[in-house]
């Protein structure tokens, strides 16, 4: 078979020069410093289209100065370790003016390509370049891009839509004042919305029906490609229990211990250090995050982790029936916007909870309560929680996300703010 050759790249060059794609701007973004920025995320999360983005922005005024190839084209397989340097030889006939001239690559899917970490690697020490890759969460994670790039990148992780980019890509411009106006009502039937099914980018602009099909072969082709095939897992129906136990339990208490006690009893036979190497490759590919108490690593250790999963769609489109409590899902939600503004997170339980403790340079710095209805019957739990984690780390402020209520207390000389979640996910 044909290995790939310098016509079919010089084309693939001029294409993505060429080409105009229909983007929802997101909000994260990358700086070119030297660095080789890496992008990584779940499946689906938009990785390929948050690259266009940038291509589109530096277009302006580098148009014939970019380089885009996606090394998943067919037309470029199969592809070998000596194949890429054709990429730059195949850009220079094209612009032989702009030698020595700083120029743009994005490599996507970079994984695909033999021994790509030596080419990346050589690019960028030896080039005027700035180079930006992305890579599948089935074949590189973020600790592998270190390990291979070794002290030279800067990673950048892609969620699926934030709550302000899911209003962007159904057409709702934010304007100054929003909350006042008669706009509110459809953002907060969009919450409902973005509550349910999540925040993927393609399934946006589904109806409901189609929404939950494609949820459902994502969480196969999560399954399969970036947990099975990844991993060579053989045991396979104890991974999918694993992941679906830990869908239907977002939000909540796990501890891999009493969890490996409930598998025993019902006679299913898996070792306690394989069920740990499970649990952990679930979390290497971003699929669940499992939260610790905040305390010392011993404690950390005994105690049982918080789950919460990717994408609150993801949960209603696999748990064993659509969940109910809207209190778990703001909670879920909250806890992937906290990650997505990179936030170091924990839970605090001593005679009371409070759901999010965020740590910055060493210091809690605030402390977060979620409660979808503030009642009479749990209010005092719920306020209690926040109030001691406030006393224990001497916090003058704390907050409680809400489905509606608002408003401000003062209690034990604390200071108790309620937000609704539109608000606090639509700030600044």
């Amino acid at each position: 078979m044909q290995s790939m050759d310098k016509e079919t790249i010089k084309e693939l060059i001029i294409l993505s020069q060429e080409q105009e794609v229909k983007l929802i701007k997101r909000d994260l973004k990358i700086h070119f410093a030297g660095r080789i920025n890496s992008i990584i995320g779940p499946r689906r999360a938009g990785k390929t289209f948050f690259i266009y983005q940038n291509i589109k922005q530096l277009k302006k005024k580098n148009k014939d100065k970019i380089i885009y190839i996606n090394f998943e084209d067919e037309r470029l397989l199969p592809i070998k370790k000596q194949d890429l340097d054709l990429i730059l030889e195949a850009y220079y006939e094209l612009y032989p003016e702009n030698k020595g001239e700083k120029l743009y690559v994005f490599f996507d899917e970079i994984q695909a390509a033999p021994h790509w970490q030596y080419f990346v690697r050589r690019l960028h020490d030896q080039e005027n370049i700035e180079i930006c890759i992305t890579g599948s969460s089935s074949r590189l994670l973020s600790k592998e891009i270190a390990t291979q790039l070794r002290g030279r990148t800067l990673t950048y992780f892609i969620f699926p839509y934030s709550f302000k980019e899911f209003l962007k890509a159904k057409g709702i411009a934010l304007e100054r004042h929003f909350e006042y106006k008669p706009i509110l009502y459809k953002i907060k039937k969009l919450l409902e919305e973005y509550t349910e099914f999540g925040g993927f980018p393609e399934i946006t602009d589904k109806d409901d029906l189609l929404k939950t099909k494609i949820l459902q072969e994502y969480f196969d082709l999560i399954f399969y490609k970036d947990l099975v095939e990844r991993y060579k897992i053989r045991n396979f129906d104890i991974v999918k229990e694993i992941q679906l136990y830990l869908v239907n339990n977002f939000s909540s208490y796990f501890s891999t211990n009493k969890y490996y006690k409930l598998l025993k009893s019902q006679g299913k036979k898996v070792s306690k250090n394989t069920l740990f190497t499970y649990i952990s490759c679930i979390e290497d590919i971003n699929f669940a995050f499992l939260v610790p108490k905040y305390g010392k690593l011993k404690e950390q250790f005994a105690n049982p982790k918080k789950v919460y999963i990717i994408d609150t769609g993801l949960i209603n489109a696999v748990a064993f029936k659509v969940s109910k409590d809207i209190g778990r899902l703001y909670e879920n939600i909250v806890f992937i916007e906290l990650k997505r503004r990179g936030k170091e997170v924990y839970y605090w339980k001593n005679k009371y909870e409070c759901d999010f403790l965020v740590k910055e340079r060493e210091k809690i710095k605030e402390a977060i309560q979620v409660c979808y209805e503030i009642t009479e019957e749990n209010k005092e739990r719920e306020v209690n929680g926040i109030v001691e984690a406030m006393e224990e780390f001497k916090l003058k402020e704390g907050l409680v996300i809400t489905g509606d209520h608002e408003g401000e207390e003062t209690i034990k000389d604390k200071k108790i703010v309620y937000k609704p979640l539109w608000k606090w996910l639509l700030q600044d």
